[in-house]
């Protein structure tokens, strides 16, 4: 069962290509030196959003996945599985007709993933997903503490013998690590149900094989593991049956759980891994901690982003202040990541309730109450009829040339009380931008269809920032917004992306507010060009777009896609939110209605080249996202990241900043050098926010600086500027310490980075080395790049 040394060396060679890829497949490489030994061993690691696409050719699908000298496989963890629904082959039918049992059903623990080998020289190797061994500046490592488990579990010499043996047969053991007093998740696992539960075991061959889980439950007994439940149905009809059942309750012999992971036959013979996850109370439980987090870190409950059962979320919170007000420790524990289930179980214990699921129905009976409550209002006020009480903002996540004016005006036309606001019809003048007009509009109507291409992640927030402040202005508390998004760039890559928006812009020429592409193509390229560069696909498992209640995936194809998608939308909100749509157009509708849409000719028209006479706050450089994201992996486990990621605090958008102007105002050097600036490098197109700018930098990245309890950063070096023309452009920065503000913990702000920095250097500016420094009242952990990291051409851009 070993694959042979050159086809896991031609492996390991795709698997170092795709490292060079800038997106749409790109490999993260990582080299691991197992615990106690100095045997370095390699990880390789994709986004997780290119798994299962059809557009994106993966060399393995394996999440988990160490290599030896690019000469054999050591750690194989499974092929990444999706929720039932998430993928089309996840959809129920498909599964029906395409998987083939006996059907082996398990449940889903709720903890950390362990993987465990064996090596020939006899030692044990114990990863998390894809690190091993020690870590610097990691006070929580997952890996160690799997081992640590593992040596509790079966003694050093039982250890030696389970590596031997592992080794022997070629597999690695796959365990969830749950112990609640290492690291709380939703689910509660106290001291006696804590360890490491056994749940897989794989042949680490390139080619996904893993053993039935009769045999893995065999191999838990034997060794020691902590035994997962399971249950075989032959049929996929009657488990599908089972799985709803379940669902309606959110447990499994009365114990909650987060759901099953089924095991079946794909493809013939195929190993096939899928999951069906209970949406409650999980998911209950998870915005209980979310909106815990938010509230510690000063956010007002009612500006708490609650995607479903907002009265009984709402109550929960509240109860949560009043009890950090009386108990802080409990207060200090939760900040660290303890007590979250202690808290919810207090809540419980207050409501005089012991199981999850009556909170669904005390939602539901406090939501009717507050539904009879308005109408009993609006009834003694006014005789109209009621407001519905959930109103809806469909937002498209898009680059220009999608289609989504074309599938707004087909929706409008289809549905009259649904509005559709565009951007580009509002004047950079308006005092009343999209997001008022938004709310305005939700005064009267159910649905608003936000024309905006929002392609960034901040321009996403800002949504649903803006929606939360100035809600109140607009709708009465009982009033749900729900926001769906309309994925319109999903499976595709950055080149089909480009082929297709610009064939499209080109052929409808100077018939759009803004970009003309006959008049002037060589504006519309490079405002195109900078969408797509710029573009930040959605990413649901992570700020802003986790606070999505719902996101329709859409069809972007050479042949216009637009009434397909029209379809798509139509039916998904009639599946999902049948409230809204109760009875389907007729196909000829809404053809007809496309047909309309396809006639409209804009009356208002935005002149993109507008120079103003106004000034910039700031300089900076823009920095991909994933750049940055890729490099954190040196810190990857360390406490002070890990809470800000847990947090929500690291940035949406990273940059380097050259200079601000806040910095001239004392400082006649700093004046000089601003004037300087501002003469090289213009003023963009003076919009608010980033004006991206024709000038282009190579930097480099040269160590992560941890200011504890404050702030994390990366120093950086500026090599060379250049114009479009790639002409050397010489430019004086105004920051004396140039760097990337990782994260802030409030009320640190991101401006603190250059006061850090200067701390550090203020006696020499040799850079530091890798330690830890107490300077007056901080303490700063450095971490250099193994080797100094350059980025090349990134973009400048202006902001106003």
């Amino acid at each position: 069962m070993r694959d042979t040394r050159e086809a896991v060396n031609q492996l390991c060679s795709r698997l170092e290509e795709s490292t060079k890829i800038k997106r749409n497949g790109k490999c993260k490489k990582f080299t691991n030196f197992v615990h106690n030994t100095k045997i370095a061993i390699d990880s390789w690691k994709f986004q997780d959003f290119d798994y299962g696409k059809e557009d994106v050719n993966l060399p393995v699908q394996a999440r988990g996945f160490f290599t030896l000298n690019n000469e054999a496989i050591v750690v194989r963890g499974y092929d990444k599985f999706f929720n039932v629904g998430e993928k089309p082959f996840t959809k129920e039918k498909y599964l029906l007709e395409k998987t083939k049992g006996p059907y082996d059903v398990t449940l889903k623990e709720n903890g950390c993933i362990i993987f465990i080998s064996g090596l020939s020289s006899g030692d044990i190797v114990v990863c998390s997903k894809h690190s091993t061994g020690q870590r610097e500046g990691t006070e929580r490592n997952h890996a160690l503490e799997g081992e640590m488990q593992l040596r509790k579990q079966l003694g050093d010499e039982g250890v030696k013998q389970l590596a031997q043996y592992l080794y022997s047969h070629n597999l690695t053991a796959i365990a969830e690590l749950c112990d609640d007093e290492f690291e709380e998740h939703v689910l509660a696992y106290p001291r006696d149900k804590a360890g490491l539960y056994l749940h897989g075991l794989n042949y680490n061959s390139i080619k996904f094989q893993t053993l039935a889980i009769s045999e893995v439950v065999e191999f838990a007994r034997e060794w020691g593991f902590k035994v997962i439940d399971y249950l075989q149905i032959e049929d996929a009809n009657e488990l599908f049956r089972f799985l709803h059942e379940c669902g309606k309750t959110g447990t499994y012999r009365g114990r909650e759980i987060e759901g099953f992971v089924m095991r079946c036959k794909m493809n013939q013979d195929d190993d096939f891994f899928f999951k069906y996850k209970f949406e409650e109370p999980y998911l209950l439980y998870r915005q209980f901690r979310e909106g815990t987090r938010q509230l510690l870190n000063g956010s007002p409950i009612l500006s708490i982003k609650m995607k479903k059962n907002k009265f009984i979320t709402k109550k929960y919170l509240e109860f949560a202040a009043k009890l950090f007000e009386e108990q802080p420790d409990l207060k200090e524990r939760y900040r660290r990541g303890f007590g979250i289930i202690h808290v919810r179980q207090l809540f419980l214990e207050h409501l005089q309730e012991t199981n999850g699921m009556n909170l669904l129905s005390l939602d539901a009976k406090l939501s009717e109450e507050m539904g009879k409550l308005s109408i009993m209002s609006m009834s003694s006020s006014s005789s109209s009829s009621p407001e519905e009480t959930i109103k809806y903002v469909f937002v498209p996540i898009a680059t220009i040339g999608c289609g989504k004016t074309t599938v707004f005006n087909t929706l409008s036309l289809l549905f009259p009380d649904w509005v559709h606001i565009q951007n580009d019809n509002i004047s950079r003048k308006s005092k009343l931008k999209i997001t008022d007009q938004t709310l305005k509009a939700l005064e009267v109507h159910s649905v608003v269809l936000f024309d905006r291409n929002n392609s960034l992640y901040r321009e996403r927030k800002q949504i649903f920032t803006t929606v939360a402040e100035k809600r109140k202005q607009h709708l009465d508390d009982f009033i749900d917004i729900k926001f769906i998004g309309l994925n319109f760039v999903h499976d595709i890559s950055e080149q089909q992306l480009w082929d297709i928006t610009f064939e499209r812009v080109e052929k409808r020429g100077d018939n759009h507010q803004s970009i003309k592409s006959n008049k002037d193509k060589e504006l519309a390229t490079k405002v195109m060009q900078g969408f797509i560069d710029r573009f930040q696909p959605v990413n649901t498992e992570k700020q802003p777009d986790c606070q999505f209640d719902h996101v329709i995936n859409l069809k972007l194809t050479k042949s216009d896609s637009s009434l397909e998608n029209v379809e798509i939308i139509i039916n998904d909100i009639m599946e999902n939110f049948p409230k809204l749509i109760p009875t389907k157009p007729s196909e000829e509708v809404i053809e007809e209605m496309f047909k309309t849409s396809l006639e409209y000719k804009p009356t208002f028209f935005k002149d993109m080249t507008v120079k103003k006479p106004k000034k910039p706050l700031y300089y900076g450089i823009g920095i991909h996202y994933e750049h940055i994201i890729e490099c954190l992996e040196l810190i990857a486990e360390n406490e002070e990241y890990l809470r800000l990621q847990k947090e929500k605090f690291v940035q949406d958008e990273f940059h380097i900043t050259l200079g601000h102007v806040s910095n001239t105002k004392t400082n006649n050097k700093a004046k000089a050098k601003w004037t300087k600036l501002v003469e090289t490098l213009g003023l963009g197109d003076t919009e608010a926010g980033k004006n991206y700018l024709s000038f282009f930098s190579n930097v480099r990245l040269l160590q992560v600086v941890i200011n504890k309890g404050k702030l994390i950063c990366i120093k950086c070096e500026l090599l060379l500027t250049t114009d479009a023309n790639k002409t050397k452009v010489d430019i004086d920065p105004i920051n004396e310490h140039l760097h990337i503000t990782v994260g802030c913990f409030p009320p640190t702000t991101a401006v603190d980075s250059n006061a850090t920095l200067q701390a550090l250097y203020k006696d020499s500016k040799e850079l530091k080395r890798d330690g830890v420094y107490d300077l007056d009242n901080d303490t700063i952990e450095v971490r250099n790049f193994q080797a100094a990291i350059p980025l090349t051409h990134q973009q400048i851009f202006a902001f106003f």
